[in-house]
């Protein structure tokens, strides 16, 4: 997975199997609550408003890491693999993004967007 994911954040021609790649995970993870996403995906959107992706940016970026550790940590105990789904896929975006590299930054934005629209068709909550 760690390189199917990195190739969609650091290359472009990778979108339709993206795609593919989020309507899956999204599926997968359909029991976790909406609410524990967007709070991940809120941190992601102030970046994206930001004008530059900057060093500090990037580092808000990595946070977010032990943020979806630690929504993974309050999410009941059974669906705590499942929540690992989509943190191990995040992760593996965020390392692919690049310091100063606004491109790799919205590919990430796009992927994320993508795993959050298919969600919620598939949502049980």
């Amino acid at each position: 997975m760690t390189n199917e994911v990195s190739s969609f954040i650091q290359r472009d021609d990778t979108a339709k199997k993206m795609i593919e790649f989020a309507d899956k995970l999204a599926l997968a993870i359909k029991d976790v609550s909406t609410s524990q996403i967007r709070n991940a995906y809120g941190t992601v959107k102030k970046l994206e408003m930001q004008t530059d992706f900057t060093e500090k940016s990037y580092r808000e970026l990595l946070l977010l890491k032990p943020k979806l550790a630690y929504a993974r940590g309050r999410t009941e105990f059974k669906k705590r693999d499942t929540f690992k789904l989509l943190e191990d896929a995040l992760s593996q975006a965020i390392d692919a993004v690049e310091v100063k590299d606004r491109e790799t930054f919205k590919r990430f934005c796009n992927f994320f967007e993508a795993i959050l629209a298919y969600h919620k068709v598939y949502s049980t909550k």
